[in-house]
C-alpha cells in the first residue's frame, strides 16, 4: 500500500491526472498495451505487480514527456544519485519552472513558510530577493545547487569520464567561487556527482543489448 513514499504507480497515476489520461489513451500514445500500463501503474502498491520492460518505460516517458530515468529511478533499474531529490521533487521543480513569475513569488513564500531550518529560509530569501552571489562557504546539502556546481564542471572541462573529476583546477571559479574556497565535504559531494552522471550505469545503447 502507497504511505507516502515515490513509488512507479503513483508517480505515473498523477502525472495521469494532472495530464488528463487514461490507460487507453496513454497505452495509445506510448505503443504499448492497456495491461502494460495497469501494470505499471500498480508497480509498487502491488507485489505482484511484474517489473516493467526498460524499453516500455522509455516509450512511457516519452509519451508523457518527462524524464526516462526518473521512471528507470522508481523501477529500481537506477540506484538513486548522490544527494538526490526525490522523482517527486524533480517533477514539481519541472512544473514550477512553468508558473509565471508571480506565482513562482507566492510557491517561494509558501515554502519559506514551511522551511524547518534556518539554512533553507535565509537561501529562499535570498533566492526571492534575487541575491547574484549564493554563500557557498559552508557545507551544502542542496540537491540543486550541488548538482549546478557538477554541471558546470563537466561543462567547463568537457568532462566524459569519471576519472575526469581529477581534471578540477584550485583556480577554478563555479558560481562565483573559487573551488579551493569550497568546503572539503561540498567538494567530496559534487565529486561524487560528476563520478555519477559520467558513469555508464545508465547507457540506453546497453540497455537494448541486454533486454
Amino acid at each position: 500500500m502507497y504511505e507516502g513514499k515515490t513509488n512507479l504507480g503513483t508517480f505515473l497515476a498523477g502525472i495521469m491526472r494532472r495530464k488528463q489520461l487514461n490507460n487507453v489513451t496513454l497505452a495509445s500514445m506510448a505503443g504499448v498495451s492497456e495491461g502494460v500500463i495497469r501494470n505499471l501503474l500498480k508497480h509498487g502498491i502491488e507485489a505482484r505487480a511484474k517489473d516493467p520492460d526498460p524499453r516500455t518505460l522509455r516509450a512511457v516517458a516519452h509519451a508523457l514527456g518527462i524524464d526516462t530515468a526518473w521512471l528507470f529511478r522508481l523501477a529500481g533499474y537506477l540506484s538513486p544519485l548522490p544527494d538526490a531529490n526525490s522523482v517527486r521533487a524533480e517533477y514539481v521543480a519541472d512544473v514550477f519552472d512553468e508558473l509565471s513569475q508571480e506565482k513562482q513569488d507566492v510557491v517561494m513564500s509558501v515554502l519559506e513558510a514551511m522551511a524547518e531550518s534556518r539554512e533553507a529560509r535565509g537561501l529562499i530569501q535570498d533566492l526571492q530577493r534575487g541575491a547574484p552571489r549564493i554563500d557557498l562557504t559552508t557545507p551544502l546539502t542542496f540537491p540543486a545547487i550541488l548538482r549546478e556546481l557538477a554541471n558546470q564542471l563537466i561543462a567547463h572541462y568537457r568532462m566524459s569520464a569519471p576519472g575526469d573529476v581529477e581534471k578540477i583546477e584550485p583556480d577554478v571559479v563555479v558560481l562565483d567561487h573559487r573551488w579551493q574556497d569550497l568546503p572539503g565535504n561540498t567538494q567530496a559531494r559534487v565529486r561524487a556527482l560528476i563520478r555519477h552522471k559520467l558513469s555508464l550505469e545508465f547507457d540506453p545503447t546497453m540497455l537494448d543489448e541486454e533486454w
